[in-house]
């Protein structure tokens, strides 16, 4: 198939210096990346991409692979603290919504 046929049977279209690839929006929220640049960056099945958005653009790309020497163990003290203080910044936040009357 030559590049113009993928084109045109993929709906993609060369905008300058890139190609742009249109894809529908499922009821559940997914769309689907076109084969050729999941080829391309090397995606398969359970890849980790991350998700930004810069305005009004959606930014998808592949997250790092963690190498396990980045990776520690944490002792069970040091994860209930963490956990402890993440649920009490949730609380504030809730406690603030509530007092503003944006959350019931």
């Amino acid at each position: 198939m030559s590049s113009i046929e993928y084109k045109v049977r993929y709906k993609s279209y060369f905008c300058l210096t890139y190609l742009m690839w249109r894809s529908r929006l499922s009821s559940k929220g997914q769309i689907v990346i076109p084969a050729e640049i999941r080829t391309f960056l090397g995606l398969k099945k359970g890849s980790l991409l991350l998700i930004k958005l810069e305005g009004r653009k959606i930014i998808i790309e592949p997250a790092e692979d963690l190498s396990s020497d980045v990776l520690i163990e944490a002792e069970e003290e040091i994860i209930e603290r963490a956990l402890a203080e993440a649920k009490e910044s949730s609380d504030k936040a809730a406690q603030l919504l509530r007092d503003l009357g944006v959350e019931s």
